[in-house]
């Protein structure tokens, strides 16, 4: 009896569709059916683990399972490889040591170790046999026995069968011809590009007469890839790895290794892993072919043959020999490019352009740059030999390096250009005639450091940072300004602070020519705040007064406007007012295109902006960040989009407009996630939640449920976030959401919000509680105090709207529509005074059923709510009624909703009974 043989490695697969055709080829061999499977993958495609999982489970099915691989070599390869190792390798039933193989076994072991030595030497009396056939068809002999003595069948599976020897394949060929009967599968996974012909032929012959399965492993899908790496499926990080691996398993692992450093455990096991694959791999290689290989690394992505010899500085014909020798193994393969060949994958090239000396590495980039400008080749494919090429660069390199970086960035390739230009700005400090600011000046460094920001990539950001810094550090302070500021925006709108701060702090305590700069330079660095999502301390905007002695339009007007905008949330709207109204007057007379509005104009236009909206002038505010937008976008200022796209769509939320809010919203989303501003993804999230509900459909993004949490103590935004998403809520009918958003169940108090913002929190906890049948007059109470403070118009409507709903729970509909009317009159067409307009309009409704159903509180109803209404009044359920009407459900209880509302009823038995009136 043969017994199974235990697996040897523990791996995992994601390839599910193929693993369950495999299960239910397996299972035929239960039912005596012979079967061949072919199954085959580029290399790193996952045949090995999917191999391993599908022996695990022949094992369970009960199925006998002998295992064998095959292993390059480069001498004479052992005939009977794979069969041998299955059935004597460590293990298998024939093993040493183990209790003996069984007489099939031993029968089978004992005659593929003896071959015929003559095999086309004719059988005598053999009817025309060699005997290589009649051998061939004794070993199909032994391996029936071997199925027949297995009960439920027998699984062989041969892995890496493209370095099969002839010998194998041979024997390969003849189960496919003729099967043995009793249930043997065969699954042989090989690489189809470095398979034999006689491999290929066997198994495409096999395919016609019907005795082949094919199962090939393509690329992984996005969500395979995340199911592999365990992580989520929908992430800048995942699809960056998805992209670059190409949904190769093997090359997708080692990504996302690398990604956690070179000293982490998992990145060292895996590399580990990944180079000893590639070392057996390239073993056989012969050291013109390693050469060649070695030559074709540093070239890079694509290389053809005379760049190769020119590299490696050996003949035409001898560097044509080696690469096809190369293209044979499938290490090289013909790229999209006529005439130039491409390595089978990055992982391969890496791997070999770090086994050649470093050494020759370099002489060998600084050849491949002369062959290659020689050529014409233009910019982006020089500037990587220029920066390996190390200490044999040149000062005259630069100009390359800079026409290969501003080629770059259209393009997408942020890294590489910041790799470019660092260089670049290392070979202008060491030019020896010193002309190096105005060769790699800020028309090359700011759109890096702005795309590096734009893509999140803090860490070339702080790189390339640094090396700028350093090409100014011996010049004046006047002369850093230029250079110094636009990477402190740069990185305050990329979230970095306190690093933005502190490029500041030495421009601040030097010594200036002239009080306009010094002027400047204190306004920019209370900016910051602002472009890091946090408000400005107080004392240092109100300090902003010592210095605007000479101060121009520009800075004055970004002055007033921080400080409008701290006074705002500070509680005091009549200086706020005064301050953004100056602010208005000094940045509306500007032109974005003046020299001196080149860095910070738009930065200004946010704040002003954001202090507008905070005061509820909409209109002006609108106008203003989407000035700040085209400015933005016209000097490619890209990491200061996230924060203007989210104050437009918060204005055009709040100025109902909702379409256009989710448009710019979802603008302001995926610019947000991309540069890793997560603040502001979450306000674009919130801004899209409430326009939903207000629109009635919650689906496309439901509210959350619990209060963000607060980040660097910046109670406004996080208000403000809170605050959208209980409007989200309780226009969904979830006023217990809301109350949970806003007064979170695990604080003994709620936190003072902002003055400005107060009323309107107390007015939706009021709403809450409405809704929820708690006490509402309290908050009602807080909101009328706090709006007599502010006397801000859009608050004192909020304050309305909060006794509104005291009113309409304690059951006077009249005196609650009064209330909603005056909110109306004072907050006009905006998303809140809409919502008092259409609660005023349900609370007449509702006195009206008070006095007596008369059909005018019907009467407000659409048709479609008519006639929900009346089969709701007939004592139908949702789904009843969604059924009759040919709607789904959801539409049905949208639909129910505003139903309740405009006839002031809050439950489906009060509807039935106020239709039943009016019948």
């Amino acid at each position: 009896m043969v017994t199974a043989l235990e697996s040897r490695h523990a791996r995992t697969t994601v390839r599910h569709t193929e693993r369950d055709a495999l299960r239910q080829i397996v299972r035929s061999a239960a039912i005596g059916r012979d079967t061949v499977v072919e199954l085959t993958g580029d290399p790193g495609s996952g045949k090995t683990a999917l191999l391993t999982a599908l022996a695990a489970d022949a094992r369970r099915e009960g199925l006998v399972t002998l295992r064998g691989l095959c292993v390059a070599d480069a001498g004479e390869p052992a005939s009977f490889a794979p069969f041998l190792e299955a059935l004597g390798g460590p293990g298998s039933p024939g093993a040493p040591g183990a209790d003996g193989p069984s007489p099939e076994i031993a029968r089978l072991l004992h005659r593929l170790a003896r071959p015929p030595r003559d095999p086309d030497a004719l059988v005598p009396a053999g009817g025309g046999l060699t005997r290589g056939c009649r051998y061939y068809a004794e070993l199909r002999g032994l391996l029936a026995d071997c199925a027949a003595a297995a009960p439920h069948g027998l699984l062989l599976v041969l892995d890496d069968f493209h370095w099969a020897d002839p010998c194998s394949v041979r024997l390969l060929e003849t189960l496919i011809r003729r099967p043995v009967g009793g249930g043997l599968v065969t699954v042989v996974a090989h690489r189809p590009r470095q398979a034999s012909v006689g491999l290929r032929l066997a198994v495409r012959h096999g395919v016609e007469l019907g005795t082949v399965d094919e199962v090939g492993l393509g690329p992984l899908t996005p969500a395979q890839s995340a199911e592999l790496l365990g992580a989520a499926p929908d992430t800048p990080r995942l699809r960056r790895l998805h992209a670059r691996s190409g949904g190769n398993p093997l090359r997708l692992v080692a990504l996302a290794a690398a990604d956690g450093g070179p000293d982490d455990p998992a990145h060292l096991d895996v590399r580990r892993d990944l180079e000893t694959r590639l070392l057996a791999e390239c073993a056989p290689l012969t050291a013109r072919e390693r050469l060649a290989a070695h030559a074709a690394a540093v070239l890079g992505e694509a290389f053809d043959v005379e760049s190769v010899a020119a590299v490696t500085r050996s003949p035409h014909a001898e560097v044509c020999h080696a690469l096809g020798s190369l293209e044979s193994r499938d290490l090289v393969r013909t790229a999209l490019r006529p005439g130039t060949l491409a390595f089978r994958d990055t992982l391969l090239r890496d791997f070999l352009y770090a086994e050649a000396d470093a050494c020759w590495r370099v002489e060998a980039h600084r050849r491949a740059l002369v062959h290659l400008t020689r050529r014409g080749a233009p910019p982006v494919d020089l500037a990587p030999h220029i920066v390996r090429s190390g200490a044999l660069a040149t000062p005259e390199d630069r100009t390359a390096l800079v026409a290969a970086t501003k080629d770059a960035l259209p393009a997408g390739r942020a890294c590489r250009a910041a790799q470019w230009t660092v260089f670049a700005l290392r070979l202008q400090r060491a030019a020896p005639d010193g002309s190096g600011p105005d060769l790699v000046g800020r028309d090359v460094w700011l759109p890096v450091v702005r795309a590096l920001a734009a893509e999140g990539d803090l860490t070339r950001l702080r790189s390339v940072t640094r090396e700028v810094l350093a090409a100014f550090a011996d010049r004046p302070a006047a002369e850093r300004v230029p250079a110094v500021v636009p990477l402190a925006l740069v990185q305050a709108a990329a979230g970095l602070v306190e690093e933005a701060q502190a490029l500041l702090v030495p421009l601040l305590s030097a010594r200036h020519t002239s009080p306009e700069q010094e002027a400047a330079l204190h306004v920019q660095s209370q900016l910051l705040w602002v472009l890091a999502g946090q408000l400005p301390p107080r004392a240092d905007v109100e300090a902003l007064n010592r210095h605007l002695a000479g101060a121009s339009p520009l800075t004055a007007g970004g002055a007033l406007a921080l400080q409008g905008l701290s006074t705002v949330f500070a509680g005091d709207p009549s200086a706020a007012e005064s301050a953004l109204d100056a602010s208005a007057q000094l940045l509306d007379g500007l032109e974005p295109g003046a020299r001196d509005c080149a860095d910070v104009f738009a930065c200004y236009l946010l704040v002003l902006a954001c202090g507008e909206s905070a005061m509820g002038w909409y209109g002006p505010a609108q106008a203003h960040v989407e000035r700040g937008l085209a400015a933005a976008r016209l000097r490619g200022d890209v990491p200061l989009l996230p924060a203007l796209l989210n104050v437009l769509a918060y204005v055009t939320y709040q100025s109902g407009r909702m379409a256009e809010a989710l448009e710019t919203a979802q603008e302001a989303r995926a610019v947000a996630l991309a540069a890793g501003r997560n603040h502001l993804v979450t306000l674009a999230d919130a801004v899209t939640a409430a326009a939903w509900a207000w629109l009635g459909d919650t689906g496309p993004l439901r509210p959350r449920r619990t209060a963000p949490d607060p980040a660097h103590g910046d109670l406004p935004r996080t208000s403000v976030v809170a605050l959208l998403h209980a409007e989200a809520a309780l226009a969904a009918g979830d006023g217990a959401g809301a109350l949970a958003l806003l007064f979170p169940a695990d604080t003994r108090r709620m936190p003072e919000p902002p003055a400005i913002l107060a009323p309107r929190v107390y007015e939706l906890l009021a709403a809450a509680c409405a809704a929820t049948g708690a006490e509402a007059g309290e908050w009602a109470h807080r909101a009328e105090s706090v709006a007599a403070t502010v006397n801000v118009a859009e608050q004192r409507g909020h304050a309305l709207l909060a006794r509104g709903h005291d009113l309409r729970a304690r059951s006077l509909p009249e005196r609650a529509a009064r209330r909603y009317e005056e909110a109306y009159g004072l907050l006009g067409e905006t998303a809140a005074g809409m919502r008092a307009r259409d609660l005023a309009r349900a609370a007449t409704a509702e006195a009206r059923a008070h006095e007596g159903p008369d059909g005018g509180a019907l009467a407000e109803l659409t048709l479609r709510e008519r006639q929900v209404a009346e089969l709701a009044g007939e004592g139908l359920k949702t789904r009843d009624i969604a059924a009759r009407l040919l709607v789904s459900p959801r539409t049905v209880d949208v639909h129910l909703t505003r139903i309740y509302s405009k006839l002031g009823v809050h439950t489906r038995a009060a509807l039935v009974r106020l239709m039943a009136r009016a019948a």
